[in-house]
């Protein structure tokens, strides 16, 4: 299996409170974000490659990582999309089309069962159950399935919000889309059409460190919890 951290983000809206690193590598009591998030992973699958898609201030990230030889990055020559950045790295890595993926968003901190959510013959979103959606589009499911993708309401509540997590238990979905530049929740309404995707249901921590309020709470948190982390 491959796992895959989209670290090639702007981070516009958090560049406020931090604006010489990218969104990725925010500092957090003296750690970037992504080795919090690589911990957890970490806990799974200790012993796998982890590789860092990355586009804005890469320099950054690959100084920060160049003596471990377990994180890879593979950087974008543009911006692709989340979508077009992980299609790249599969053609990057040459991978054949049963290549097994683990996917992240570098910007959002959980904290689910990894071997649960890679344990299904089928696309797995994971889902986060948040009271409050008005931020987030939100995930309409049945039973263990996604049904479809809802917009942004702020009106709904108590519903599961895509966490930024996903497992593909083969490169179908990637090799169907012919662009090269798209994000990866633009198209899976289509797949939605003649395919079925599985939700991960997880009430877990959830923070989004897009924002200054999030990535203060991500601070919080990991100051309360450090002993445990560590």
């Amino acid at each position: 299996m491959h796992i895959l951290i989209l670290a090639g983000g702007f981070g516009t809206r958090l560049r406020t409170v931090v604006s010489d690193v990218p969104k990725p590598m925010a500092p957090i009591e003296n750690k970037p974000f992504l080795e919090y998030q690589i911990q957890e992973i970490r806990k799974y699958f200790p012993n796998t490659k982890i590789y860092l898609l990355t586009y804005y201030l890469s320099d950054i990230i690959e100084k920060y990582f160049i003596n471990d030889k377990s994180i890879v990055i593979i950087k974008e020559d543009n911006p692709l999309g989340t979508g077009g950045s992980i299609k790249n790295a599969i053609n990057f890595l040459n991978l054949e089309r049963d290549s097994t993926l683990l996917i992240f968003n570098g910007d959002t901190y959980i904290k689910p069962n990894l071997s649960q959510v890679v344990n299904k013959n089928n696309i797995v979103i994971v889902g986060s159950f948040q009271k409050t959606c008005n931020r987030y589009g939100t995930l309409k499911i049945n039973e263990d399935k996604i049904i479809d993708f809802l917009e942004k309401d702020k009106y709904i509540k108590n519903s599961y919000i895509n966490a930024g997590c996903y497992f593909f238990n083969n490169l179908d979905f990637f090799n169907k889309v012919n662009d090269d530049e798209f994000n990866i929740e633009s198209k899976f309404k289509n797949h939605l059409l003649n395919n079925s995707i599985d939700i991960f249901k997880y009430n877990g921590i959830f923070i989004d460190i897009g924002i200054p309020e999030d990535y203060k709470k991500i601070i919080k948190y990991i100051k309360r919890t450090r002993n445990d982390i560590d």
